[in-house]
């Protein structure tokens, strides 16, 4: 513990310290609230232990120093059920995050700031940062962050006009009085099942997005999921504008590729907004992204006309099927934010060429059989790394043949031994990264730098 202070001010709790919970701490200590902040471990402080607001504890839970707080808020990577986390919210105690908290902010400020959420198993950090480039590039000042990017608390501005925010299930969780004037639900595939008993608790979470929505909001779904579609449009208010996006087919009152081209139909006559060839980001996933994006610019404003603009030239995320380097006739491919096997299964499917796949981490209580079909299509060979190693080789096995790597280094050394001219080598591990990594960049990096050097 570090920095303690008197108790006779309002206090408020920040639970991890990781970007966010540093970003909390930071902004609510500057405008003079004592803070009380805790990890369980040592952590990077960033300064933060010079503000004489803020309380450091790590180590144990500090549960008694938290019950004096007014408000505490959670760290998404601190599950709600945490022992500790329970018994605060057992006591009445608010227990909310930092997206949360920008947008009471706002609302106190009297400022009118409109906020787009988007969630999704996959492609979320895509959408979220397509839509802030168009939202940016109609003129009107737009922060974009959340659990993509900048912290929230560290967008505030008040001059900020719309917020677009990134928010993962465990970030809508702690999520109370937010509401989206634009909300979008990209998919839903099994993740996180470490923290979820079922695919239904996962899906509950997501739908949370949209439950404080007012009519005259949009919520943005996806059509082509049969089970999302019904039960996302069950949770949407009368009033509130609900607008289906497809890749398969035509959704009147929805955004949609037909006939090669991207088609705005939320009226009554269908708008084109651009050829889908003309869309610089490739793959099957990255035409439901931009679909997606499409429809929630185009309901904060944006014209068609700016939407195709971005669209055509947008390169794509780092680590989401970023083309690294071709050698000896082999393209290697870094897709390490494929942290699923929903994200897997589509980066399989973006290659019409034989592949070999590197794969493996720290698995979420994942079940990898969902890969075989899709890799029978096209894989020639996978090398397995990390933990989840043996449980991926199990799984592959079948469709062709698997070696394991020690390191990055060595993974990418195998790879382009088993590969042959014109072969894709894809970095998509369905896994997390914190077995051998820092990060799922740290690991993006590693095998970059690796294709470099071969």
């Amino acid at each position: 513990m570090t920095n303690p202070m008197p108790h006779t001010k309002k206090q408020f709790g920040v639970l991890g310290l990781g970007r966010s919970g540093l970003a909390a701490a930071r902004f609510l200590a500057t405008r003079g609230n004592p803070v009380v902040a805790w990890d369980q471990g040592k952590v990077p402080l960033e300064g933060l232990e010079t503000l004489p607001e803020v309380e450091i504890w790590d180590g144990p839970f500090p549960e008694q120093r938290l019950l004096q707080c007014e408000t505490v808020l959670l760290s998404p990577g601190i599950p709600r059920t945490h022992p500790g986390v329970a018994k605060l919210v057992a006591n009445g105690l608010p227990v909310i995050n930092d997206c949360e908290w920008l947008y009471r902010h706002c609302q106190s400020q009297g400022v009118a700031s409109k906020f787009v959420a988007i969630t999704g198993t996959n492609g979320k950090s895509t959408v979220t940062t397509l839509v802030g480039e168009m939202l940016a590039a109609t003129g009107v000042n737009t922060q974009t962050g959340g659990n993509l990017g900048q912290a929230a608390l560290s967008l505030w501005h008040e001059d900020t006009r719309i917020y677009v925010l990134e928010l993962s299930s465990f970030q809508l969780e702690s999520m109370k009085s937010f509401r989206a004037n634009s909300a979008a639900l990209l998919n839903l595939s099994p993740d996180h099942m470490d923290r979820y008993p079922g695919l239904e608790h996962y899906l509950e979470a997501k739908l949370a997005i949209f439950h404080n929505q007012q009519p005259g909001d949009v919520a943005v779904i996806n059509a082509d999921d049969p089970g999302l579609w019904p039960a996302a449009r069950s949770v949407c208010l009368k009033g509130v504008t609900c607008v289906g996006f497809s890749i398969e087919k035509p959704v009147p009152g929805g955004v949609y590729i037909q006939d090669g081209w991207l088609v705005d139909h939320r009226g009554q006559e269908r708008q084109p907004i651009l050829e889908t060839a003309r869309i610089r980001i490739k793959g099957r996933h990255n035409l439901a992204n931009a679909t997606a994006a499409a429809a929630l610019a185009l309901g904060q404003g944006a014209g068609r006309e700016i939407i195709a603009k971005i669209l055509e030239h947008f390169p794509g995320l780092p680590h989401r099927m970023q083309w690294v380097r071709s050698v000896n006739g082999v393209t290697f491919y870094n897709d390490s934010k494929g942290t699923n096997v929903g994200a897997v299964v589509e980066s399989l499917a973006s290659f019409d060429r034989p592949l070999v796949l590197i794969a493996g981490g720290r698995a979420k209580k994942t079940d990898f059989s969902s890969l075989t079909q899709a890799a029978s299509q096209r894989l020639r060979a996978t090398v397995v790394i990390g933990e989840s190693a043996k449980d991926i080789e199990a799984v592959l096995a079948g469709v062709a043949p698997v070696a394991h790597a020690g390191s990055m280094k060595e993974a990418v050394a195998k790879s382009l031994e088993l590969a042959q001219p014109g072969d894709v080598v894809l970095l998509s591990p369905a896994c997390a990264s914190f077995d051998m990594f820092k990060n799922f960049e740290d690991r993006g990096h590693q095998f970059s730098e690796a294709v470099h050097a071969l």
